[in-house]
């Protein structure tokens, strides 16, 4: 059996959330494990005892406490190179895994020849009850709504198709995608350079419970409160992480086609987004609307934008 490496970052958790998530760690019916934890809060330590109370079926690496705080893609980008394993999970503080969760994603990773295995996942809040029992099942969002094969790195590099804690990973692959790119999360950038070099699968069965409480890192229109705002913080952005692709990758699929796409959005062109409209039709309907209402109403616009996201 190859090594799995489960890759927690933390950062000053809510430790009876903590506490649920290391059990269902430690309750993986796959069993050549090795959790690696970094504390990525500078101000409040978390005790390291508390991993080693939870965790006995397996061993537990910490890694170096740094003297400032990293930001969470930077720290997953840092437990990535410490990593050995054949495998590799990310792992947030706050979720529960069931217990065949890395024995089921690595069965697929093995059978489909893929990079990366995502699963569904149910929806819990912050007293472990399910909201949402598939989110694949109950949303009709194109980023929720994908098969294993499908070729999705037009529309991820603007919407991510998968959250970090839904993945196990080759390992070989993960490591070799460090440095992470600064303009997004880790979970976006590893989707983009899987969906470039290789497959990605998808289990259509919910593995992970993903808590959602109102203090999750990310979030929609998050900091932005203006139409500057939104070109700088999303449109550049993304545009950003796709610079970084080229640097990476020089020639890859559909290249020529993401540049076409983001000069018709930093233009406002609305005929040229009509063309990618299918990539993100969400986002591509947002921005049709900014393109011609005065930035006095964009608060009204992004109220209803993060209503029709939830």
């Amino acid at each position: 059996m190859d090594k799995c490496d489960i890759l927690l970052s933390i950062y000053d958790p809510n430790l009876d959330y903590l506490i649920k998530q290391l059990i269902s760690l430690n309750e993986q019916t796959y069993s050549d494990i090795e959790l690696f934890v970094f504390d990525d809060c500078v101000t409040k330590r978390t005790e390291r005892s508390l991993f080693l109370k939870y965790i006995t079926k397996y061993p537990v690496t910490f890694l170096p406490y740094e003297n400032k705080n990293l930001g969470y893609t930077k720290a997953f980008e840092k437990l990535t190179m410490a990593s050995t394993g054949k495998y590799v999970a990310f792992c947030d503080q706050d979720d529960i895994w069931h217990p065949d969760k890395i024995e089921k994603s690595i069965q697929t990773l093995e059978s489909d020849h893929s990079l990366i295995a995502v699963s569904d996942r149910r929806l819990i809040d912050g007293n472990d009850d399910v909201f949402v029992e598939s989110v694949k099942k109950s949303s009709h969002k194109f980023y929720d709504c994908w098969e294993t094969g499908d070729d999705i790195l037009m529309s991820n590099i603007i919407t991510t198709h998968a959250v970090g804690m839904s993945m196990v990973l080759n390992g070989d692959f993960l490591r070799s995608t460090v440095p992470f790119s600064n303009y997004t999360g880790h979970d976006k950038w590893v989707l983009c350079c899987a969906a470039i070099e290789g497959t990605i699968s998808y289990i259509n069965e919910p593995l992970v419970d993903y808590r959602r409480h109102g203090k999750n890192v990310s979030g929609v229109m998050k900091d932005i409160n203006n139409k500057n705002d939104y070109y700088v913080k999303r449109v550049e952005n993304q545009k950003n992480i796709f610079k970084d692709l080229e640097l990476k990758y020089g020639d890859f699929k559909h290249k020529s086609e993401i540049e076409e796409m983001f000069n018709a959005r930093m233009k406002h062109s609305i005929m040229k987004m009509k063309k990618f409209y299918y990539t993100a039709p969400d986002v591509f309907k947002f921005e049709m609307l900014l393109s011609i209402i005065p930035n006095s109403i964009f608060k009204l616009l992004k109220k209803l934008a993060i209503k029709f996201s939830n």
